[in-house]
């Protein structure tokens, strides 16, 4: 266990540009923005079922929220908080996509591989830790620098509210927060179950290929996507590759999106914290599409283990 865990921090430390400095640098800028936002606020604020006469600044609109619809600001601030946060997310799926992409395929371009055959770490190691530290370990490092950006909108806001006369409090909605950075985590777990197979992919195209990785992991499901429509007639691997990024949700999500009754920002986050959870394990752990996505996974990842064993 100690080895596999130092294996993968090796894989952070070698990515650590991607894992780690990128979405702090997107969370750095968003805080910015918010800086830059909160010093220019002025008289041109539009909340819907707030009256306006008096509102000059952010605290006055807390203070009329507050006094108006309490109910709903705590769930409308973490929301918000959300919102803002949302520029760190961009370039995850591109830090996933080329770290799996490039994780077996450099070592054997550059010959590393060589020194690192002669350590007594096992192939199956090697390959697992190359797949559990983008795809199970760098969500969460990003998760936390989100973490870490919205308490600092949080802070600055507070202190701007503060010198406006409002109700500081109102920006500190703790539970509602704790609640959707768990979510936040959970969601994403689910949604990396149901895209491992995806992900597998581009780790066992990282074995094999000798040149342009890049070209072997998009165009080969292109030309056999291609291919089935001139031949069969049929869809079906776009189907099962669309399901398994993110169509799986339009089934699960069904009843949500159809009889979902929504007043406001309590009610969605409510559903988002709560329906979608229990829906998404639901729908997952009774889907044959679910665990035969896990079996081609599991497949994928052999075969990249096993053309790892076989490379010099």
């Amino acid at each position: 266990m100690k080895t596999f865990v130092a294996l993968v921090k090796r894989e952070f430390l070698d990515g650590k540009n991607g894992y780690f400095r990128t979405p702090l640098i997107l969370a750095g800028l968003t805080v910015a923005m918010v800086v830059l936002s909160v010093a220019g606020f002025g008289t041109v604020i539009h909340i819907e079922d707030i009256q306006l006469d008096d509102v000059h600044n952010l605290g006055d609109v807390l203070t009329r929220a507050v006094a108006q619809k309490p109910e709903h600001v705590p769930a409308g601030i973490a929301l918000a908080y959300w919102g803002m946060s949302t520029m760190t997310w961009i370039a995850f799926p591109f830090v996933v996509f080329f770290s799996l992409l490039s994780s077996l395929y450099e070592e054997r371009r550059d010959r590393s591989i060589l020194f690192w055959k002669s350590m007594p770490v096992a192939d199956w190691q090697e390959v697992l830790a190359k797949l559990v530290m983008p795809v199970f370990v760098a969500p969460f490092i990003f998760l936390g620098i989100v973490i870490a950006a919205q308490l600092a909108i949080a802070l600055l806001l507070s202190l701007v509210v503060m010198f406006q006369g409002g109700p500081v409090l109102a920006l500190w909605p703790l539970g509602f927060m704790f609640k959707g950075w768990f979510s936040m985590g959970f969601q994403y777990l689910i949604m990396a179950l149901w895209a491992l197979p995806l992900f597998a992919w581009v780790l066992l195209v990282s074995a094999y290929a000798n040149r342009m990785p890049f070209l072997w992991a998009v165009l080969t499901p292109i030309v056999l996507i291609v291919g089935e429509d001139l031949v069969l007639g049929t869809h079906r691997l776009a189907g099962w590759i669309g399901e398994h990024m993110a169509g799986w949700q339009r089934d699960a999500y069904h009843d949500i999106s159809v009889n979902g009754h929504i007043e406001g920002p309590r009610d969605l986050y409510q559903i988002a914290i709560g329906h979608l959870q229990w829906d998404a394990i639901s729908y997952s752990f009774t889907s044959l599409h679910f665990w035969l996505g896990l079996v081609v996974a599991a497949g994928f990842i052999w075969g990249a283990i096993e053309l790892r064993k076989r490379a010099v």
